[in-house]
């Protein structure tokens, strides 16, 4: 690829930089300096494809794999993991990120035709069905919700001298949820919080439901150092329980976008 490919291409993504750089900006200014200097010298590197991951931009990751930029499968810089895209997965898998999760996984199927994403946006909004919970393993990263999760039910029994035979004296369910893809006990999840995530009504995180607590509505503001005032920067809408913001299908469910 000749160097003005390279640029044309650059503005495809251009955009989604811009995006994660205010995200950026609101949660480590020093870490933002660093990132917008990477970005102003077209330079992509471990450290852009963390924050790509870690915000959800599919498009950052497959422009390196398509310009063959940085090879996903090489060492990775955080020697706790074997290669980038190992520790990409596990970015994505601490912050939610399905569609980044996803591709790195190779399970990532791209909606090419605008008008079939406006249809389905559409349906998404019309209807509940269409909205698919995730809660990843931590163990083996498969989301439950499609791999199965089990529980088990202690039943004791004792024998009966007038059927002659054993009898039922008691059931109780384990409170304990096991993953059916890995058989890893799920710790600090139990059944009624998977229930609750079923409904797009409900938190991803606390599970409490958004039609009953309401939701917040925040405005993060930036100084503006030419003007010398805070202006608004990013709107974003999150649980009042514990703060938790909406996933994309939520934000759209409640016409919040």
């Amino acid at each position: 690829m000749n160097i003005n490919e390279r640029i044309l291409n650059f503005i495809d993504i251009l955009g989604d930089l811009d995006n994660i750089s205010k995200k950026l900006y609101l949660e480590s200014p020093e870490t933002w300096i660093d990132f917008s200097d990477k970005v102003s010298e077209q330079n992509i590197d471990e450290m852009v494809l963390f924050y790509a991951s870690k915000y959800n931009y599919v498009s950052v990751l497959k422009f390196v794999e398509e310009n063959k930029i940085i090879n996903l499968d090489g060492p990775s810089r955080n020697k706790q993991f074997s290669s980038i895209r190992n520790h990409l997965i596990a970015v994505s898998r601490d912050y939610n990120s399905i569609d980044t999760y996803n591709y790195l996984i190779g399970n990532y199927e791209e909606q090419k035709d605008t008008s079939e994403i406006e249809n389905n946006s559409l349906k998404e909004q019309q209807n509940i069905n269409s909205y698919t919970p995730v809660f990843l393993c931590p163990h083996c990263s498969s989301n439950v919700f499609q791999s199965g999760y089990k529980i088990f039910e202690e039943i004791s029994y004792s024998f009966s001298k007038e059927k002659n035979k054993s009898k039922e004296i008691s059931r109780q369910r384990d409170s304990r949820v096991f993953c059916c893809n890995c058989n890893y006990n799920i710790d600090n999840v139990s059944i009624e919080l998977l229930e609750n995530l079923c409904s797009i009504h409900n938190c991803k995180k606390c599970g409490n439901d958004l039609t009953e607590i309401g939701i917040d509505e925040k405005i993060k503001m930036i100084f503006d150092d030419k003007n010398k005032k805070f202006t608004s920067s990013i709107k974003t809408y999150n649980c009042p329980s514990c703060q938790e913001e909406l996933n994309e299908y939520q934000a759209k469910y409640f016409n919040l976008v």
